[in-house]
């Protein structure tokens, strides 16, 4: 692929309390890139900019780009032709409600940072085009997403526990 996904740019609104590990996120970003085999040799290095929303926040973004009112975990939104700097490296923004995340975390019986690291990378495949609008397309995407977790030590995030 003719791209390497290189850094993150992460932010949290005011009333929300996290504490993750840039690292973490840029080794997902990492096993992106193995999955895909892209390369940083001649190929443009792209940025993901990541924010960590409430449910107020994260209902207007999903209201203002998809007209639906309510929150929801996370959304993915490709940037816009002159908001991209003069390399034109970033690949967009991921919006994630921290709030939402740990409501499923609980409901689901799952680990709420592997929780969010399935839902990272589900944002950024969404980035690059990844889409889950049939079977044949959500199985192509939950396959590369259960490989790179399964990389991190994470579980098959469809196997839900209730």
């Amino acid at each position: 692929m003719n791209f390497f996904l290189a850094d993150i740019l992460v932010s949290q609104d005011k009333d929300v309390d996290l504490n993750i590990k840039k690292q973490i996120l840029i080794k997902g970003l990492d096993l992106i890139n193995k999955e895909l085999e892209t390369s940083r040799a001649n190929n443009p290095c792209l940025t993901v900019s990541l924010r960590f929303t409430n449910i107020r926040n994260m209902k207007k973004l999903n209201y203002s780009f998809s007209g639906s009112n309510k929150e929801t975990n996370v959304l993915s939104f490709l940037p816009e032709p002159k908001e991209t700097d003069e390399n034109d490296n970033s690949i967009g923004d991921i919006a994630i409600c921290v709030e939402v995340l740990k409501k499923e975390a609980k409901e689901q019986k799952k680990d709420f940072f592997e929780h969010l690291l399935h839902l990272f990378v589900h944002g950024v495949l969404h980035l690059l085009g990844y889409v889950h609008d049939s079977d044949r397309e959500a199985s192509k995407m939950e396959q590369i997403e259960k490989s790179i977790l399964s990389k991190l030590g994470i579980e098959d995030p469809y196997l839900i526990e209730l």
